[in-house]
């Protein structure tokens, strides 16, 4: 089936996606406002599954771009590393801007900082989430995605029925157990999975009955334990990932491009930006609020992906897998 090494939607998803998750957040701190309250409150409630669709991305990605390295278990600590590069510096230094700006937040209004150094500490290594930048505990099940994708390719790509019949049905039940509680992975693992078989679908040299019906199995265990508006999420995303082959152009394409640093940094920069000038501002004009909220986000995000999200990028591609004799 495989017909493009190129897969033209991955960033226009990942646009759609960020958009949806700074829209979410910025929607929820105006939604009191007295100029369309239900219309803020529809954009809260219609993109409360967009991480879904990040995970079921990285679900499909992640192994494709294996598949295109040929890599082998021999390279598993250059991947780890690869994706170290390319994740971790970033995360860090959103994760300094968020502590600064919140430690100034609090000292303006005379209240006590939260974070500890124990925590900051915490954060360092994805085990504390700052009350200011919530959303970095998908940074988490990201990290631990990549330690057990680098593994878990190596059995898909030589026992692949035995690990989707097996091995999904495995992870599946582990998700349903006090053991979820512990790899924050585990939770949302049928996301992935569903990624997963997009890859297995896409790359796939013969018809891919089997794989069909294990995505459609899938879809229906997110149907059932996770919710209709996740099973949509996660049917739409893998079908426009496999299905969708018009060339990249556009505002979304861009976006997707700085998803990441757009990602890191709208909550602290957005919504501190709100919180600051709501006071200020009649209800009537909180719609000016989400608008400047997001375009002082995007321009902001524009900036950390190219002077610091693309440098380390740039780092990931040089580190080279080794290769099979």
């Amino acid at each position: 089936m495989l017909k493009s090494k190129k897969l033209t939607s991955l960033e226009i998803l990942r646009g759609i996606s960020v958009l949806a998750v700074c829209f979410n957040h910025f929607a929820n701190s105006i939604a009191g406002g007295t100029v369309l309250p239900g219309f803020f409150k529809g954009i809260e409630k219609y993109t409360v599954n967009s991480i879904d669709i990040f995970f079921v991305i990285s679900g499909l990605v992640i192994p494709y771009s294996l598949h295109l390295a040929r890599y082998t278990v021999r390279s598993y600590f250059q991947f780890v590393y690869k994706r170290f590069l390319r994740m971790h510096p970033p995360y860090l230094i959103a994760l300094a801007l968020t502590l600064i700006l919140a430690a100034i937040s609090y000292h303006l209004r005379n209240q006590p900082n939260p974070e500890t150094p124990v925590s900051i500490i915490k954060s360092l290594f994805y085990a504390h989430v700052p009350t200011s930048n919530p959303v970095f505990w998908t940074l988490r099940v990201e990290a631990e995605y990549y330690l057990f994708i680098g593994l878990f390719f190596v059995l898909l790509n030589r026992y692949k029925n035995l690990s989707v019949l097996l091995g999904f049905p495995a992870l599946l039940a582990l998700s349903l157990t006090p053991l979820a509680a512990h790899f924050m992975l585990l939770q949302y693992i049928i996301f992935f999975l569903i990624g997963i078989t997009g890859y297995l679908i896409y790359t796939s040299e013969k018809k891919p009955v089997l794989e069909l019906i294990v995505l459609t199995a899938l879809i229906i265990f997110v149907f059932i334990y996770k919710g209709p508006g996740s099973a949509i999420a996660a049917a739409l995303t893998i079908g426009s990932i496999i299905f969708y082959k018009q060339p990249e152009h556009g505002i979304l394409d861009f976006t997707g491009k700085i998803s990441y640093s757009l990602y890191l940094i709208h909550f602290p920069i957005g919504i501190k930006l709100i919180n600051l000038l709501e006071r200020r501002v009649s209800p009537d004009y909180y719609w000016i609020l989400f608008i400047l909220a997001s375009v002082c986000t995007y321009a902001l995000a524009w900036l950390f992906w190219r002077y610091i999200e693309t440098p380390f990028a740039k780092l990931s591609k040089k580190v080279r897998y080794v290769r099979a004799e």
